[in-house]
């Protein structure tokens, strides 16, 4: 099933994070992304946009402010033949509509189901109406390489008619995409590839969204201790709701002597190693636990860029770490490539793969 999404007008081209809200709320509900395609609200050609995606898609999102909201209704209107209504106090909306609630309603055109979704910052989105079956998954696989991991896929990956398509988000980490074809078994397809890699297998598409619900489910908490991401780590596992009940607090410890007064950090270890060292992560570490009530630290360290490189530590030098109350510490040095985000970014991702690797007993179960 092939899936698209139109932005109608520049107010909202323009605005990055509410777009942000968009995708993240579209891929919440289809799973993945659709082809995105913007359109300024005043082209003679959106009729022929909208005609043109109910005919190369089977489903269409569309999304507008209240103005472009109406000019979009009315182009489906003429586009099907149909008239329009006023479906509550806020929401016009095709008579004869294949479903609706506010700010949302549900049409066909060509075969394609058209969602026409209200989309007013600062304000909360009108509701997805589409009823999706997805016929792909996302996982990942942690500490195999892309190669390995496709030679061991392959067999399963025929033997139940599904295509496959790995991308490395870190040299330890690959997301896979398991796509069924017309009698494939993706169902068997998951089993199949859970049972060959154990304690390999996330059956996520999101990380950290695995990490929170696990820690959630049994009751535990985490902290962090954070210097070139700057908080990042603690604001990505913020995103879910219920973390409360595992998020127990976080430090941003940029500067040495913050990571001395804060954490305990002894200068000895800063003045020797300097911060961006095992020995810093590893102390960041025991002195998290020290100051929380968290059963597990993260701990990040390093130098993000564009400046600040060494000979010895260049630029995407990073170290993270993760510790448990008894006093385990999985720690790994990273040489990361790209700019200063990406390289913050990857890091977070990495501090996170420690955690799984120290504690593989309670996310691999």
């Amino acid at each position: 099933m092939k899936q698209s999404i139109l932005i109608i007008g520049e107010d909202l081209e323009i605005n990055r994070e509410f777009l942000n809200y968009i995708f993240q709320s579209y891929e919440d509900h289809f799973g993945e992304l659709g082809v995105v395609s913007f359109a300024p609200k005043n082209s003679k050609e959106l009729p022929f946009i909208i005609e043109n995606l109910s005919k190369d898609y089977d489903f269409v999102s569309i999304f507008g402010s209240d103005e472009n909201f109406a000019i979009a209704a009315k182009i489906m209107a003429t586009l099907t033949g149909g008239s329009l209504e006023l479906k509550d106090s806020t929401t016009l909306a095709l008579k004869d509509s294949l479903d609706y609630s506010k700010n949302s309603f549900l049409a066909s055109l060509n075969n394609a189901q058209i969602n026409l979704i209200k989309a007013n910052p600062n304000e909360e989105l009108g509701e997805f109406l589409t009823e999706y079956e997805p016929d792909f998954s996302y996982f990942h696989l942690i500490d195999i390489d892309t190669d390995s991991a496709k030679i061991l896929m392959l067999p399963l990956a025929k033997t139940y008619d599904v295509d496959i398509t790995l991308a490395q988000i870190l040299p330890n980490l690959i997301l896979v995409r398991a796509k069924s074809n017309k009698f494939g078994q993706i169902e068997s397809f998951l089993q199949g590839v859970k049972t060959l890699f154990s304690q390999k297998f996330i059956p996520q598409k999101d990380v950290i969204k695995f990490v929170a619900k696990k820690l959630m489910q049994k009751g535990l908490k985490i902290s962090f201790a954070e210097s070139c991401t700057a908080g990042l780590a603690a604001a990505k596992f913020a995103r879910y709701g219920g973390i409360s009940a595992s998020f127990d607090g976080s430090l941003v410890t940029y500067a040495n002597h913050i990571k001395h007064e804060w954490l305990g950090v002894e200068d000895e270890i800063l003045d020797t190693y300097g911060a961006v060292s095992e020995p810093c992560v590893k102390a960041m570490v025991k002195g998290t636990l020290s100051t929380t009530n968290a059963d597990f630290a993260l701990a990040i360290s390093g130098i993000a860029g564009p400046g600040g490189g060494t000979a010895s530590k260049p630029v995407g030098t990073v170290y993270v770490a993760a510790g448990d109350r008894n006093g385990n510490i999985e720690v790994e040095r990273l040489l990361l490539k790209g700019d200063r985000n990406y390289v913050r970014e990857q890091s977070v991702l990495s501090a996170y793969l420690c955690l799984l690797r120290l504690k593989s007993e309670i996310f691999f179960a």
